[in-house]
């Protein structure tokens, strides 16, 4: 059988998706490792390519230089009949994101069995075209609008997300027991919060320790504003042993994606979350969800105050009782899970 995931170039949609294929090979006892050719990824991230080969799946897919409606509007549909054709998969599950979308309606299209995920409150433009066309829909929040159709199924965590002692992951850091700052810009790398963070930390040479992950935009001038900074610090464009990151952390500073927002809530870290001002609007209302249930603080990038996100960062730092308290309510939380079980019951 092959199974074609079919992912958008962020590692909001991929790292999911590799989530999905690990669990879906572990359901099945008589797999070799040359199976692992039975599943392969569309992927449109040429950085997030490589790292999905050495794990060892087969990985199709063009990375364009840059992105434009009218030139993907006429590539994709293309290379989705071209993948379709070529590859003949018995199952198709998608991810979500626009680069994936002619690949998924056709494969509905041509009654090759489709199946979509939407991690989000809010479904994505996509996948909400999608939906009357695909067999099933996976969910990771309750859906108002259940039917046949749709399961909800959580937000697969990582295989490697798993709680290390915080003191141990520290010392993994060269950290001592000083405050941590997480600060996430994303595979991609967000100017804004990579900018936003590194602002506040040569303005505010308080006592605490840094991490920063930059994604790739813009790494090596972030790394150069570094230099002049003695905190502790560990600044990576991208970092994969990310269970010894959270677990140093004590407070992150993010998007609101729902894969992020999962590991945030599993790792009970108090955040700052600055939700995407586009994306379709489904990153503000996960930030509201976290919010509304007081396990987050939420600033809108649209009417952003660096005087109001320093303080509110600086409290954060200062006062335990918060943190504490924000804490216990990601505690309720319970959106990260992993898919070993839906895939038995599901595919198996």
């Amino acid at each position: 059988m092959k199974i074609l995931l079919a992912c958008e170039r962020s590692a909001g949609h991929i790292f999911p998706a590799l989530c999905f294929a690990r669990k879906l090979l572990g359901t099945k006892s008589n797999l070799s490792q040359a199976s692992a050719e039975a599943v392969y990824f569309f992927i449109t991230s040429a950085f997030l390519k490589s790292y999905i080969e050495k794990e060892g799946f087969k990985v199709v897919g063009r990375a364009l230089r840059f992105r434009n409606l009218f030139i993907e509007g006429i590539f994709r549909p293309l290379e989705a009949l071209y993948l379709i054709l070529t590859l003949r998969p018995d199952r198709v599950i998608g991810f979500g994101g626009r680069d994936s979308f002619f690949l998924v309606l056709f494969s509905a299209l041509l009654l090759i069995e489709t199946t979509i995920y939407e991690p989000n409150i809010k479904m994505g433009r996509a996948n909400r075209f999608l939906s009357p066309f695909v067999h099933k829909i996976l969910r990771a929040f309750e859906d108002s609008k259940q039917n046949k159709k749709i399961t909800t199924v959580g937000v697969p965590l990582r295989e490697n997300i798993r709680k290390i002692d915080k003191a141990e992951a520290r010392k993994m850091l060269n950290f001592n027991e000083k405050s941590v700052l997480l600060c996430l810009g994303g595979s991609q790398g967000s100017a804004f919060i990579n900018a936003t963070f590194v602002r506040f930390v040569e303005h505010f040479r308080e006592d605490y320790q840094i991490i920063h992950l930059t994604g790739k935009s813009g790494y090596s001038q972030i790394i150069k504003r570094y230099e002049r900074i003695k905190n502790n610090k560990f600044i990576k464009d991208f970092y994969y042993m990310m269970e010894v990151l959270y677990s140093a952390a004590d407070i992150v500073i993010s998007r609101a994606g729902a894969s992020t927002l999962a590991e945030i809530a599993f790792y009970r870290l108090p955040s700052i979350l600055i939700p995407h001002p586009k994306a379709g609007g489904h990153q503000k209302q996960n930030a509201s969800y976290f919010k509304e249930r007081e396990s987050a603080f939420v600033i809108r990038q649209d009417n952003f105050s660096f005087d109001s996100f320093s303080s509110l960062l600086k409290k954060l730092i200062c006062d335990k009782n918060v943190r504490h308290g924000i804490s216990s309510n990601l505690a309720k939380i319970k959106l990260g899970i992993d898919f070993e079980n839906f895939c038995t019951s599901t595919y198996f």
